[in-house]
């Protein structure tokens, strides 16, 4: 965009008459050969390579943005199959738990002191879980899908068990805001168009300005001495009220709308960051929750249950809602956690912070649970 307009090459023949060939005979015969240069005037050149330099600038930010946010969708994928293999092993182990409690109410009705409908109870309990691990290994197979096209891998290759999540690092909700505004890709898209326009509104003030054009031409005139001529011209912007001049207005105008939609692009984006940290935040709370509270006492309410009803103590129902209860904690503490990796995940794109990184260690379990890799 910077280097000088394509010249003009042009070969012309003049002749005396229209019955001979007089080239060589006669003065004003003449094969000629010309090359004409336009020359833009002063500044043009440089501000054409300044605009091309800003388009180059948006195109690599919104490359930043792409890779930004497949990054945060391959690790919003991985924390998705993390949450449905704990789920899933929590399920499982549920089963064995409740099986024992089948046994229990089995040998109960076998010896008088229990009765059928706790078995059926039992039974309808552990046909629920074999539904709901039929559901979550067919989730498991749609986000397998997603992460592989992610890849770019084979939508069937298979994914192995998820055995670590993510380690989440720190908020700070003034840094990440900051950090919003300065590193955002889309935001710096924004601005990078902003420049243009700026660049590009210098351009088409440049463009009232003349531009101006330079001609060489040989003559050959076979026995007779050449011809030489030179020629210098002006393109005169004669139009500039109706052509230059509204491309000014125009110009003008492209760049109000660029510098509004950065704007507004900013208190979006400091508004949906703000959200994400609150998802997080609220995420962790309940998490926290979870682990120091409602998971241990469940537990122990289980335990209580399981232990009165195998001496005849308490009912059957009460260990199956017990049961229950902590099954939901747990599947809910692991959505929790599900949904703060979603969050952090979605706030990296806005930031350009990675918030979510390997945790490079051993599986981790739900609290008061050991690890199963």
């Amino acid at each position: 965009m910077g280097a000088l307009p394509d010249p003009l090459v042009s070969v012309g023949y003049t002749n005396e008459t229209l019955t001979d060939f007089t080239l060589g005979d006669a003065t004003d015969s003449v094969l000629m050969f010309s090359w004409t240069q336009e020359v833009p005037y002063p500044g043009k050149r440089r501000l054409s390579g300044d605009v091309a330099r800003s388009e180059i600038e948006v195109v690599r930010q919104d490359l930043d943005a792409v890779h930004l946010t497949v990054r945060a969708e391959v690790k919003t994928a991985y924390a998705e199959i993390f949450r449905l293999d704990r789920t899933r092993t929590i399920l499982e182990e549920s089963r064995k738990l409740l099986e024992s409690f089948l046994e229990t109410a089995r040998r109960r009705y076998e010896s008088g002191e229990g009765i059928l409908e706790n078995v059926l109870k039992a039974q309808t309990e552990l046909m629920r879980l074999d539904t709901d691990l039929v559901i979550l290994a067919q989730e498991r197979r749609g986000v397998e899908v997603v992460l592989n096209a992610l890849l770019g891998r084979p939508t069937d290759a298979p994914q192995g068990p998820a055995l670590v999540p993510p380690r989440a690092e720190n908020l700070d909700r003034a840094s990440l805001e900051q950090a919003a505004l300065e590193r955002s890709p889309e935001l710096g898209s924004l601005r990078a168009s902003a420049r243009r326009e700026e660049v590009r509104l210098d351009l088409a003030r440049k463009n009232l300005k003349p531009d101006f054009m330079w001609t060489a031409s040989y003559g050959y005139r076979g026995s007779l001495d050449p011809m030489v001529v030179g020629m210098v011209g002006v393109r005169l912007p004669l139009y500039r009220r109706n052509k230059q001049a509204e491309a000014v207005v125009q110009t003008e105008y492209e760049l109000l709308a660029a510098q509004r939609d950065v704007e507004s692009l900013e208190v979006r984006t400091l508004a949906e960051v703000r959200d994400l940290v609150a998802r997080t935040e609220s995420a962790r709370l309940q998490m926290r929750l979870y682990a120091e509270g409602l998971l241990p006492q469940a537990r122990s309410a289980l335990d209580s249950a399981a232990a009165s009803y195998a001496v005849g103590r308490t009912e059957f129902v009460t260990v199956i809602e017990d049961f229950l209860s902590l099954l939901e904690f747990e599947q809910d503490y692991e959505m929790q956690r599900a949904g703060e990796a979603a969050a952090l995940a979605a706030l990296e794109p806005l930031t350009g912070i990675a918030l979510l990184v390997p945790a490079g260690g051993a599986g981790e379990a739900s609290p008061g649970e050991e690890t199963h890799e």
